[in-house]
């Protein structure tokens, strides 16, 4: 019952994926399994109060998105890689946590804009095409709540301007984000 609620929520009960959205909508269900796993990665580092809190109220809305990803996406046209992503999404979690605050707040903030601007690339295309409308709701959905997850890595980072090396940081993240939707639109 309770999954049913979610599945409502999201507006997702009856959406079908048009055929040439599925390669969208595999890397939207493999970022999904990456970002529930960066947080996962991420509630290792226990010791730290404020990522743990974070960790977990992210948790819970990327754990929902992919229940909703894996609700209207067909298992047999899943990425073959989430094994990869899994692993990948534990490593960028862990690691960054592990560097600090600062550094796992800027890291979900660059993480976020990517994906906000990925899920806004698809919500275009499907107002523009005038098609399934239903699954535009859900990725409306989805989307707003990234953004909610970029504005509050933003504000914790506090207001002080990037490093180099943070720059540099989220440059790669950005930069591995797009590899990672690319193969997982393939495979």
């Amino acid at each position: 019952m309770e999954t049913f609620k979610l599945i409502a929520k999201y507006k997702a009960t009856n959406v079908s994926v048009p055929k040439n959205m599925i390669p969208s909508i595999r890397s939207d269900h493999a970022g999904e399994t990456g970002a529930v796993w960066i947080y996962l990665g991420a509630k290792c580092v226990f010791w730290n109060k404020k990522i743990k809190k974070m960790s977990i109220e992210h948790y819970e809305t990327e754990k929902n998105h992919l229940l909703v990803m894996k609700h209207i996406l067909p298992k047999a046209n899943r990425s073959k890689l989430l094994i990869l992503w899994r692993i990948l999404g534990f490593s960028l979690g862990f690691l960054s946590a592990l560097s600090g605050y600062r550094t796992f707040c800027i890291t979900i903030q660059s993480v976020e804009t990517f994906v906000e601007k990925h899920y806004q690339e698809q919500i275009k295309f499907l107002y523009k095409n005038s098609i399934s409308f239903d699954l535009l709701k859900v990725l409306e959905i989805c989307c707003e709540e990234e953004v909610e997850h970029k504005i509050d890595a933003k504000r914790d980072k506090g207001s002080s301007k990037n490093t180099f090396f943070e720059n540099f940081w989220s440059s790669i993240i950005s930069s591995g984000s797009s590899v990672a939707v690319k193969a997982s639109k393939l495979i």
